[in-house]
C-alpha cells in the first residue's frame, strides 16, 4: 500500500507514508508499487509521469529519459489527483 500525490511540478510520486503524501496536497492510496525514488512502476520500470503535460518517461526525467506512451493507470491515478 502507498499513497500517491502530484508535486508542485505536476510529477507523480508514491510514499508509503499517508502523512507525507498529505504534506503536498490531495494525495489517493493504491496498491502499485514504486521504486527507491519514489516514482510508479509500470511493466517493472521506474516511470516519471508529468500529469500537467501528459507525457512519462523511463530510464530518466523528461530531459534524459525514453518518452514512453503513458500508462492508463497513471492517467487515472493523476485524474483523481486533479
Amino acid at each position: 500500500m502507498s499513497y500517491a500525490y502530484l508535486d508542485k511540478e505536476g510529477i507523480l510520486h508514491l510514499h508509503p507514508e499517508k502523512r507525507i503524501a498529505a504534506q503536498n496536497g490531495k494525495y489517493v492510496e493504491t496498491n502499485l508499487e514504486y521504486d527507491e525514488s519514489g516514482f510508479p512502476i509500470v511493466e517493472e520500470q521506474g516511470v516519471i509521469y508529468y500529469a500537467n503535460e501528459g507525457t512519462a518517461y523511463v530510464k530518466g526525467n523528461k530531459a534524459k529519459g525514453q518518452s514512453i506512451a503513458v500508462p492508463n493507470v497513471l492517467k487515472q491515478l493523476a485524474d483523481q489527483l486533479k
